[in-house]
C-alpha cells in the first residue's frame, strides 16, 4: 500500500547579489511620423515667429517695454463661381434737353420826325444813338470815292423837293450793297434809318466836315 505524499517544507535561499555589468538600455520606442500640414508644425512655426519678434522688440531699447506683435493666421476660402450669369440691363442714352433760345429784344419801328426833332439830331447825333426815324433825302454823291455801300445826301424830316431843289442837311448814309444798288445821284428817296452818331470826312476841296452818320434799314426811290 502506497503512502500519500508528504508536504515538502520550503527551503530558504539567500538573495542573489546583483552582478556588475553594463546598465540595461531601454528598448527603443517607435517614432510617430508627423502628418502633412498638421497643426503641430504650424503652431511651432508660429511660436518661433512670435519668439523672434518678442526678442527683437525687447533687445532694441533698454528699459522700455515694447508691445508684442500679434501674428494672425487668416484662412481664406475661394469663392465659388456663380452658376448663373448675371442679367445685363440695357442703359438708356441720356436725352438732351431742349433749350429755348432767348428772343432778341423787339426793335422799335421807325417813326416820323418833326422839323425840330430832326434839327436836334443833326446838331447832336451822339445823343440819339440807336433811334430810328423815317426821313427823306436826295443823293448828292454816290460814286467810286464813296464806295458801293456809302453815299452822301441832303436829308430832311419830309420831302422838301421844290422846283428841282431839295432843301436838307448834309448827311452820310451807309447800308448793304444790294440794298443800295438802285440808288444813283440826284435820286429822291424815302428811308428808314438808325442814328449811328457822327463822322468826319475829307472834302474834295481839301477841308474836313462833320456830319450825322445814319444806317439805312430800308430805302425807296420816290423821284429821280
Amino acid at each position: 500500500m502506497a503512502l500519500p505524499p508528504q508536504p515538502t517544507q520550503p527551503q530558504f535561499q539567500p538573495p542573489l547579489r546583483p552582478q556588475a555589468g553594463p546598465p540595461a538600455q531601454p528598448s527603443p520606442q517607435p517614432t510617430k511620423k508627423p502628418g502633412r500640414f498638421g497643426w503641430a508644425p504650424l503652431a511651432a512655426l508660429i511660436g518661433l515667429a512670435v519668439g523672434a519678434i518678442m526678442g527683437t522688440a525687447t533687445s532694441g531699447t533698454e528699459g522700455t517695454a515694447s508691445p508684442a506683435a500679434t501674428v494672425t493666421v487668416t484662412a481664406t476660402t475661394q469663392a465659388s463661381e456663380p452658376t448663373t450669369e448675371p442679367t445685363r440691363t440695357a442703359s438708356k442714352a441720356p436725352v438732351a434737353k431742349k433749350t429755348t433760345k432767348p428772343k432778341p429784344p423787339a426793335v422799335k419801328p421807325a417813326g416820323n420826325v418833326s422839323k425840330r426833332q430832326w434839327a436836334k439830331i443833326v446838331k447832336s447825333p451822339k445823343r440819339h444813338l440807336g433811334e430810328r426815324y423815317i426821313i427823306y433825302g436826295q443823293v448828292t454823291q454816290f460814286d467810286s470815292a464813296t464806295g458801293a455801300d456809302t453815299f452822301l445826301a441832303d436829308t430832311a424830316y419830309h420831302n422838301t423837293m421844290s422846283y428841282g431843289f431839295f432843301d436838307g442837311d448834309n448827311t452820310l448814309l451807309t447800308g448793304r450793297k444790294k440794298q443800295l444798288d438802285d440808288l444813283v445821284e440826284d435820286d429822291v428817296f424815302r428811308a428808314s434809318v438808325t442814328v449811328l452818331g457822327k463822322i468826319d470826312y475829307d472834302t474834295q476841296i481839301g477841308g474836313k466836315t462833320t456830319v450825322p452818320l445814319l444806317e439805312v434799314n430800308s430805302v425807296k426811290v420816290i423821284s429821280s
